[in-house]
């Protein structure tokens, strides 16, 4: 399966779950890393893409949204996609979410959504909580199961 994570990341916190999204899935198949300055308004083709960032006003930041602006419809429509996201500890109604907002954005131009939205929590240093990283990978190998097991079978030979 090949895997595509695109992410923004202002303190390193949204980074360091995107790198262990793609530690925790390298082992069933290629796994693609961009950071949202770095990516392509026409995403290369994936299995599976995963889109996250910072919650930072109760959305997603900036960047992310200047990339999601840019964001061809074309290479996004029909993708299976699972997104996340780095905010507080407090209740959504109070941080917001980044990967709500993502969601949003992504499924209006046709994304396909798969699993929940995973939100990793930071501290107000801001610094992952302990356990995030291995929540995260927990997560994204749950989010990759579903889509291995709705991808067909190849006919062997």
């Amino acid at each position: 399966m090949k895997t595509l994570i695109v992410y923004a990341s202002r303190k390193g916190n949204t980074r360091r779950v995107a790198e262990e999204i793609a530690r925790s899935l390298a082992g069933d198949g290629s796994v693609e890393l961009l950071d949202v300055s770095d990516a392509p308004s026409r995403l290369p083709a994936s299995d599976i893409l995963f889109i996250g960032g910072p919650t930072e006003g109760h959305a997603a930041s900036p960047p992310m949204v200047e990339f999601l602006d840019r964001l061809a419809a074309e290479s996004i429509a029909g993708r299976t996609t699972a997104v996340f996201d780095t905010r507080l500890a407090w209740p959504r109604v109070l941080s917001g979410s980044a990967a709500d907002a993502i969601a949003q954005r992504v499924r209006a131009v046709g994304a396909v959504l798969v699993g929940s939205p995973g939100s990793f929590i930071v501290t107000m240093k801001p610094e992952l909580k302990a356990g995030e990283l291995e929540r995260a990978a927990k997560w994204a190998r749950e989010i990759s199961a579903r889509v291995d097991e709705r991808m067909p079978v190849m006919a062997k030979s």
